[in-house]
């Protein structure tokens, strides 16, 4: 549905207030000024009310732009989360969040888009040394040898990507 244009918005916020602030009459003559059939869609309550207050607020009835304001992303917010991770960084999002009063999605939205800090994973690994180049090398070449011998040999394996040892 297409949003009401200028003409239409304040057509309905003044049929309000000529009609005693009876919703009812106001969509109804609102559907006879337009030609607009009983059965199709007239301005919700909900949306001439909206109207009127932004006509009462602002002198127009029509959406306010920008009306949205930010409240957590603030520059007292930002150097909330800052401090609190520098003192404890090993802390997740979820205890920030208790400890600072925003939620944990807007303590995340804060990390990531203000300090510019990205969730990971640590991955603990091994150092790769010489030795293990040339075993891996041994390793291949065995394989190799053993596949030439036996070629069903590739069809019995059981191969996975990822392995943790502990």
């Amino acid at each position: 549905m297409e949003p009401w244009t200028r003409t239409q918005s304040a057509f309905a916020v003044k049929a309000l207030y000529e009609d005693g602030d009876i919703f009812v009459i106001a969509q109804r003559e609102f559907r006879r000024k337009f030609g607009i059939h009983r059965s199709r869609v007239a301005p919700s309550v909900h949306a001439i009310k909206t109207g009127v207050r932004n006509f009462e607020a602002t002198g127009s009835a029509l959406k306010k732009i920008g009306a949205n304001v930010k409240t957590v992303r603030t520059s007292e917010n930002i150097a909330a989360v800052r401090e609190a991770i520098g003192r404890s960084p090993d802390r997740s999002a979820c205890r920030h969040s208790v400890s600072l009063g925003p939620t944990e999605a807007n303590v995340r939205r804060l990390l990531h888009k203000d300090l510019h800090f990205y969730p990971y994973k640590i991955q603990v690994t091994h150092v790769l040394r010489e030795l293990h180049y040339v075993n891996r090398v041994n390793f291949c070449q065995t394989f190799l040898q053993l596949v030439n011998q036996n070629q069903e040999l590739v069809n019995n394996l059981l191969m996975s990507g990822e392995a943790h040892f502990h």
